[in-house]
């Protein structure tokens, strides 16, 4: 895993962070909370082990907002731009927000483990039509 290396930040460049082996998963979010926070039909991420993933610069800017009783999400003050989540039952990983990798970079999750979650919540007017799997919750 030492060749792996993807680094990535906020939108104003306050926070910049980097994680060094492949992410277990990638999934796109459509339940309600995650449509509004990132402002789209979806939120997209990918799951990290913390092990490999390290704040590297503007941890002192980052802002945690617990979502729900058991989400927390990790915003940078300046920007507001939302970085990753943690999960209070999970505390070996966390859910990066794979649009804030530097570059569009993969993130290097098998393409197996890609999946739709909470689609029972989905906009009725977008279809899902990557083939990807569905699931009505996590």
């Amino acid at each position: 895993m030492s060749d792996f290396e993807r680094t990535g930040g906020c939108f104003c460049g306050s926070v910049r962070y980097s994680f060094t082996a492949p992410a277990l998963e990638t999934h796109h979010c459509h339940c309600q909370m995650c449509r509004k926070v990132h402002g789209a039909l979806f939120g997209t991420f990918s799951v990290i082990l913390k092990d490999y993933f390290t704040v590297e610069q503007g941890a002192d800017n980052l802002v945690p907002f617990q979502s729900s009783e058991r989400l927390h999400r990790n915003f940078c003050k300046t920007c507001g731009c939302h970085l990753f989540d943690e999960l209070e039952q999970t505390t070996s990983a966390v859910e990066l927000a794979t649009g804030t990798i530097d570059d569009g970079a993969h993130p290097g999750h098998p393409e197996v483990t890609r999946r739709h979650i909470f689609v029972g919540s989905k906009v009725p007017w977008y279809a899902i039509e990557d083939g990807l799997p569905r699931h009505e919750k996590f």
